[in-house]
């Protein structure tokens, strides 16, 4: 088969870490064609070794004729714009998680998708992990029984004192009230999807509580904590927070609790002794491993690059995204109102949780 061709539109530091090496991986079947950035030099640096053209505007981008397919990896309050254009242009997108900061966002990315007949994929790469791809299966063969109870943990460190302070401070797009949820999408929309993955069911009912725990942040919650009971019976919840000390060892813990047995997946530290302070960690720590799992990624792309090529569905479905989305904004949702919020066809329309 040709190599797919591919428009990169957004080429900052998810391009940069993960897309771009997943697409050298794969480089016998994509070919990058094209990017777009409103910061030309990004652009110009991620177009570079492929000897790809450069814009700074994503339409005439993903509107060009030897562009195949269309990956978004913009912020998600900048996801529907590009994702219609794709869409209205004939190409398949595969676009970064989440798919948006609203349902009526990602409501309107479906339908634009569904009117021009592209396959759309959000990319929720904790699903091509291999860990939990291994919980997935091991929960498809009974192997704990019916599942109950699921937890998954996920715990970050901010940059040092003196460097650039990153995350949900008003020197990021994170730290902005007017585009950022925090917490519960940043990073949480991880957790909001797995707790769904693993359940195989719908949530009836969220409960969560959010806080601005660090110094710089303008407002915008950069701690989450949320219990969720699902239709099926089972239990799920989950805590985040990507602002701890610097140099904290980046950290996931997914525990599982079935009726004939348990399941514990975690990070390992990797070292004995650690001491945190404002200037950073004694040892160093292995970020880039844990959290940009390359392999995922690589996963991601060839199982979208497969359904393309090979005529059958993506791995992820975008109905999964939304839903996730929708969880995801229910627990915020919960969070600021102090009140447990009710999803599904049953809960008033007051109380449904996810903003339009």
């Amino acid at each position: 088969m040709q190599p797919i061709r591919v428009a990169l539109v957004g080429c900052g530091a998810i391009a940069r870490s993960v897309h771009l090496p997943a697409m050298a991986h794969l480089s016998d079947r994509v070919r990058l064609v094209a990017t777009a950035d409103l910061n030309e030099q990004a652009a110009r640096a991620a177009a570079e070794p492929w000897g790809a053209s450069v814009h700074t505007d994503y339409r005439p981008c993903v509107e060009r004729k030897d562009v195949d397919m269309v990956m978004i990896a913009t912020p998600e309050f900048d996801h529907r714009g590009p994702v219609e254009a794709a869409a209205a242009a004939g190409k398949p997108i595969l676009c970064e998680k989440p798919m948006a900061s609203s349902l009526a966002e990602a409501d309107a990315m479906l339908a634009a998708c569904r009117r021009a007949g592209v396959r759309l994929m959000i990319g929720h790469s904790r699903r091509f992990t291999r860990r939990y791809m291994e919980i997935r299966r091991a929960l498809d063969g009974g192997e704990i029984g019916r599942l109950r109870l699921v937890r998954e943990n996920e715990r970050r460190s901010r940059s040092p004192l003196g460097t650039r302070r990153g995350y949900y401070t008003a020197s990021h797009w994170t730290g902005d009230p007017r585009v950022s949820v925090g917490a519960a999408l940043t990073n949480g929309i991880h957790e909001a999807d797995l707790l769904r993955w693993f359940t195989q069911a719908d949530p009836v009912a969220v409960f969560g509580e959010h806080k601005v725990t660090i110094e710089g942040n303008p407002g915008v919650p950069d701690f989450i904590t949320y219990t969720v009971r699902f239709a099926n019976g089972a239990l799920g919840s989950t805590e985040i927070s990507n602002v701890l000390p610097p140099g904290y060892p980046a950290f996931h813990q997914c525990e599982l609790y079935g009726t004939a047995g348990a399941i514990r997946a975690k990070d390992q530290d990797l070292i004995g002794l650690t001491q945190y302070r404002d200037d950073g960690a004694e040892f160093p720590e292995s970020f880039d491993i844990l959290l940009h799992n390359l392999t995922a990624y690589v996963r991601e792309w060839a199982g979208f690059l497969d359904a393309l090529q090979l005529d059958g569905p993506v791995p992820m479905p975008p109905a999964d995204a939304r839903a996730a989305l929708e969880l995801a904004l229910a627990a915020e949702d919960s969070a600021r109102s102090g009140r447990v919020v009710h999803l599904g066809p049953a809960a008033p329309a007051s109380e449904t949780g996810a903003r339009a």
